[in-house]
């Protein structure tokens, strides 16, 4: 199906964006290929993909030159939109900005890191980060809850912007559900910090519990191995089934079937999952961290719970358990709160700052 671009021609011919690469697992590169939806000839500098040291260190320097030329040759690129996050991420980016700065293009730096105050915090460069940062024009990022915190470290107030992460529409398929059985959604990258394993324990803790009452199916990359033998050792396979990185077809497929989604993260930004989920009417079982509960309302769309603490992930699961008729109700909830985060919405937002930076 065509897509209705958003962003014309007359307009894209002048942005040059940087950023991950497009098929890169992670919330970034999906708002990026939304992004290449809905803009008409996006122009594109790929700066990272997930691979060996080596492959990564000749994307940055490839793209580096590549971007230098583009800002010599091209002059009818006038802004640079700069998509970045904390640690080696930031580091790259510094030097894009720098270069646009040098090439006096206007700069938007827009800032996905959810672990930007651990770097931070750890950085003896503080002055320099806020400095690059402050070298930007407009400085996006993704919660009201970033925007007070970078506020506090000392960045211009006039040039931070909440901007929504943007989602596609739901596809709606229809799927096969086992009566009586409640399934849950796990989406993101497998670790600590997304608190796959506190799931996990808690489920393994319960069999009783939950086996015939619950399916939780995972999709992620990183530690498959690791999480494949938890389930396994842990004789949980009948209840929670790894299924791998879940993109396209497959992912629909799986938002199609859920009945609740579920992220009990340490940190986060505004994690895209969510908002996916949100989209499929999903309620949302996730933790107060970042921008999440700006979207997630106890017990009006979903549950929140404290990061780590395994009591109240148990209870969560139990709540929907034993009441399934709010089910819906927290699902139609969860569409309503996400509607500014749909294309036509965030794009409307992000036309006009394009056309603002133009005019000055």
């Amino acid at each position: 199906m065509k897509q209705n671009k958003l962003i014309p021609n007359d307009l894209s011919k002048k942005i040059l964006m940087v950023g991950i690469k497009r098929d890169a697992p992670g919330g970034m590169a999906a708002v990026v290929k939304i992004y290449d939806t809905y803009f008409e000839n996006m122009q594109y500098i790929t700066t990272w993909t997930l691979s060996s040291q080596w492959v990564k260190a000749y994307y940055a320097l490839i793209s580096i030159i590549k971007f230098f030329f583009i800002l010599l040759f091209n002059p009818q690129i006038k802004i640079v939109h700069i998509q970045g996050a904390a640690n080696a991420s930031f580091e790259r980016k510094a030097i894009f900005i720098k270069l646009s700065s040098l090439f006096k293009k206007k700069i938007i730096y827009h800032m996905h890191a959810c672990d930007f105050i651990p770097y931070y915090d750890a950085s003896k460069k503080k002055e320099w980060i806020r400095s690059i940062i402050n070298t930007s024009n407009h400085f996006f990022v993704l919660s009201k809850s970033w925007e007070e915190y970078f506020i506090s470290i000392g960045i211009d107030p006039k040039k931070i912007f909440v901007m929504n992460n943007i989602i596609a529409p739901p596809i709606k398929v229809s799927t096969k559900k086992e009566s009586g059985v409640i399934n849950f959604l796990f989406l993101g990258e497998i670790g600590k910090r997304k608190g796959i394993y506190d799931l996990l324990q808690v489920i393994s803790d319960n069999q009783k519990l939950f086996r015939n009452k619950i399916k939780l199916r995972i999709g992620g990359n990183l530690e498959e191995d690791i999480i494949k033998a938890f389930i396994q050792n842990n004789q949980i396979s009948d209840i929670a089934v790894f299924e791998g990185w879940i993109t396209g077809d497959k992912k629909i497929e799986y938002l199609n079937w859920a009945d609740i989604y579920i992220l009990p993260s340490y940190n986060e930004g505004l994690p895209i999952a969510i908002l996916e989920a949100m989209s499929y009417s999903h309620p949302i079982i996730s933790t107060p961290v970042g921008g999440i509960p700006e979207v997630v309302k106890d017990h009006q769309n979903g549950i929140l719970v404290e990061p780590g603490n395994l009591e109240q992930i148990k209870e969560a699961l139990l709540f929907f358990i034993k009441h399934p008729e709010v089910i819906e109700n927290y699902g139609q909830k969860s569409y309503e709160i996400v509607q500014p985060y749909f294309p036509e919405n965030v794009f409307l937002q992000l036309k006009k700052i394009y056309y603002d930076l133009l005019e000055k």
